[in-house]
């Protein structure tokens, strides 16, 4: 996946649109409507973003692999589920949390609705990484684009392996781990610790 630019390359098809949208209101006139879409133009350049992390790479540590809040924190068949809300005022790369191999469990495309509706975990778009540690689903939300993900089969820890706008993570862990986190935190990609080994 490559992104090396100050603008995640998914976002350059939207910016351009607004900008040329603003320019042609411009010269017809349409000043509000005009002034509107370069409000929005900007707005989508602060959403694709493409910011600068440091990694704080550790064998022993088990990174978050995405920026969110914690909204839930559950046990199902003895496996721990973490459920986070990402916004798009969030950074939008999904980052392996360890020297990992990559499997797509699940993929399937869909609707953007509210992820946090029963439809939405059927209808929505959705990929399911299986990660060395974890799972880890993605549910599209509203604002989100088409979730877009690495081919690549293996990962360093902090290495990009896909784009999420919006929507819901849903982090599953393995049997027996315990974690030190609560509803409530925010999470950092590659930075905040879900857990050691």
């Amino acid at each position: 996946m490559k992104n090396n630019g100050f603008i995640l390359n998914q976002g350059y098809k939207y910016i351009i649109t607004f900008f040329v949208i603003a320019i042609v209101l411009s010269i017809f006139g349409i000043e509000f409507f005009s002034t509107i879409f370069y409000l929005i133009t900007l707005l989508t350049i602060f959403i694709f973003r493409n910011q600068e992390r440091l990694i704080f790479k550790n064998k022993n540590s088990i990174l978050s692999p995405i920026d969110g809040k914690i909204t839930a924190i559950d046990i199902v068949n003895g496996k721990r589920k973490i459920y986070c809300k990402v916004t798009p005022c969030n950074t939008h790369v999904v980052r392996a949390p360890s020297d990992t191999n990559i499997k797509i469990k699940n993929q399937k495309n869909g609707l953007n609705l509210n992820p946090n509706s029963y439809k939405a975990t059927i209808l929505n778009e959705q990929i399911t990484f299986k990660l060395s540690n974890m799972k880890l689903k993605l549910i599209s939300g509203i604002c989100n684009t088409k979730i877009e993900y690495t081919e690549n089969t293996t990962a360093e820890q902090g290495e990009p392996i896909a784009i999420f706008i919006d929507g819901l993570a849903i982090i599953t862990l393995k049997e027996n781990i315990n974690i030190d986190l609560k509803i409530g935190d925010k999470l950092t990609a590659g930075q905040s610790i879900l857990f050691t080994k």
